[in-house]
């Protein structure tokens, strides 16, 4: 099964982004290999950024659509999510996909 590829743009009050970003999630999915990779990006420019609100993109590679849903459903992840909710002032914008192509610079 191919893997998945999730982006999300978190909308954060600029208030809390520093107390946002001390929740942690993904540990324990990358350890087990069901996120292949998982990254958080503070967005130093958004199109999507309204006033007063620090955007973030949240990207990862899970090892197949199966993990997505493993995570989703998981008590964990819903209790990371209703905390995550109290610093979002507005609803986030979510993709997912496959991959059509991937170019990476040679390691040096």
């Amino acid at each position: 099964m191919a893997r998945e590829y999730t982006t999300i743009v978190l909308h954060i009050a600029s208030d809390r982004a520093q107390e946002f970003e001390e929740l942690k999630r993904w540990d324990d999915y990358t350890a087990r290999g069901r996120f292949v990779e998982a990254r958080l990006i503070r967005c130093r420019y958004s199109a999507l950024q309204s006033e007063g609100i620090q955007d973030y993109v949240l990207h990862v590679v899970t090892a197949d659509e199966h993990a997505h849903h493993e995570h989703d459903e998981d008590p964990g992840f819903k209790d990371y999510d209703k905390r995550a909710e109290a610093f979002q002032p507005e609803e986030p914008t979510v993709t997912f996909g496959d991959l059509v192509f991937e170019r990476r610079a040679p390691d040096k």
